[in-house]
């Protein structure tokens, strides 16, 4: 797949967003001559690395003493219940798919930070998983434990050197990274993104032992995010390969930032990365007072505003440019003074070839119009569909699944058109259609999107009613797609 990133660079030139910021434009080129190649080889590199192999013996005793703990755990929870409703002898397929449920939880609560990430991506993908683990995961509310400022501060100055009056507490953090205000050698304040140390290292390990178990997976998810078990590993590698190398982010929010401008819409500032203090493992951003989206309780300025903004940089950038924010998530976004949205770091973006920008296209289109035929048309564009396979009884199947009729897709709402989705994937999986790793990316993009807009607008709306803005420029974006293969 070969990313547009001479465009990119051409866009950054050319753009007053960019060139408020010094030098920024020309550090775009540099960012793109220094990882452009690798950026577009992302997914390749994820099927490579979440393969069967050899697994450092430190993250097998992680992982071997999680499940120590978890059994330990379940003999004193689960045990006597189970003893005294016979559960296991009275429906052994629910007790065995509860209690592995149970026991792969327990495995990424107890193994350290690269298997919360883990947890929140599949806590951020809707029902693209089975309900009873997304229900499990919330349960337990899975979190890493913050990277103390001392280590924050040698992270920052094996990096940069010069960097003083870090804030003591993160703006925002995650499983990989962590945001903290600091002031830069220049004297300007920033918002500075760390990466955890050893955390990547955890997501290639955990990615081949993740492999060698795909089988154990399958009797726990067989869906697995709608792309089976192998393929769950190489979306969960490829979100983490981009977000361990802060040189992916710098690049990635310049991109989203082009987009937002391009389309004129307001409701989200894009902190923009400052030239000189990007790294891999560090990257400075440009800096906003604010609180954390996660915990911010009042309103927000424009919430439909933020809404019709962050779909620009989702859904309608995938199949108008080929490009769209992978990770949309609270965890991203900060609330600057008066209500104002700001993203601070985007973690992923996908990236679409024109033919995989066809294929969504004619997905989309199919779905909300019940043409079970286009459905298949679209995996077959994608390179997904195996030979042999019977395509008019999956046509047959598709046409006849409740959750597809066109009536409770189009007037069901979000939820109809989630439903629609994780019902189409079902099935195509059952063919065993795996859609390839960016398609997979923008399948839990829409999942991960719905979360976020009833963050943003509790009243619903938001989703349904941008997708369905759309539909009468799908035939144009297809028309195009079609033109430039």
């Amino acid at each position: 797949m070969s990313l547009p990133v001479q465009s990119l660079v051409d866009r950054a030139q050319a753009s007053e967003w960019v060139n408020v910021v010094p030098g920024l434009a020309d550090a775009v080129g540099d960012w793109v001559d220094e990882v452009g190649a690798l950026r577009a080889r992302l997914s390749d590199e994820a099927a490579r690395v979440a393969r069967p192999g050899l697994v450092p013996a430190d993250r097998v005793a992680v992982h071997v003493t999680a499940a120590g703990v978890s059994r330990a755990l379940r003999a004193l929870t689960r045990m006597p219940g189970d003893l005294g409703s016979l559960a296991p002898v009275r429906n052994t397929q629910q007790w065995a798919m509860e209690a592995g449920i149970e026991a792969l939880v327990d495995q990424l609560a107890l193994s350290g930070p690269a298997s919360h990430e883990v947890a929140r991506i599949i806590a951020g993908s809707g029902n693209l998983f089975p309900a009873p683990l997304r229900a499990e995961l919330e349960r337990r509310s899975i979190e890493s434990p913050l990277i103390d400022t001392e280590t924050v501060r040698g992270v920052i100055s094996r990096s940069i050197e010069g960097v003083s009056d870090l804030s003591e507490e993160p703006v925002t953090s995650m499983p990989v990274t962590q945001v903290h205000s600091a002031e830069m050698p220049d004297g300007r304040r920033a918002l500075v993104r760390v990466r955890r140390p050893g955390v990547s290292r955890q997501i290639r390990s955990d990615a081949r032992l993740s492999a060698s178990g795909a089988t154990a997976m399958n009797r726990v998810m067989p869906e697995a995010g709608g792309m089976g078990p192998i393929g769950f590993v190489e979306l969960i590698v490829r979100y983490g390969l981009e977000a361990t190398d802060l040189r992916f982010e710098a690049l990635n929010v310049v991109e989203l930032g082009l987009i937002l401008e391009e389309s004129t819409k307001t409701g989200l500032r894009v902190a923009r990365p400052l030239p000189g203090w990007v790294t891999k493992r560090v990257v400075a951003f440009e800096h906003f007072d604010g609180v954390p989206l996660q915990g911010y309780e009042g309103e927000l300025a424009d919430p439909a505003a933020a809404m019709e903004a962050i779909t620009t940089i989702t859904l309608e950038s995938a199949l108008v440019h080929g490009t769209f924010w992978a990770d949309p998530s609270a965890s991203h976004l900060m609330v600057a003074a008066g209500g104002e949205l700001v993203l601070v770091g985007a973690g992923t973006v996908g990236h679409f070839s024109n033919q995989l920008r066809r294929a969504g296209i004619t997905f989309l289109r199919s779905v909300l119009s019940g043409d079970a035929a286009g459905q298949v048309e679209a995996m077959r564009i994608a390179g997904a569909t195996p030979a042999g396979m019977d395509v008019s009884e999956l046509e047959r199947e598709l046409s006849s699944a409740e959750d597809l009729q066109v009536s409770r897709v189009l007037f069901g709402g979000e939820q109809g058109l989630l439903d629609a989705l994780a019902a189409t994937i079902r099935i195509l999986l059952k063919y065993d259609i795996k859609p390839p790793v960016e398609v997979a990316l923008l399948l839990r993009t829409v999942f991960a999107l719905d979360g976020l807009a009833k963050r943003l607008q509790p009243d619903g709306g938001g989703l349904m009613a941008s997708l369905v803005a759309m539909l009468p420029r799908l035939p144009e974006l297809l028309a195009d797609a079609e033109d430039e293969d």
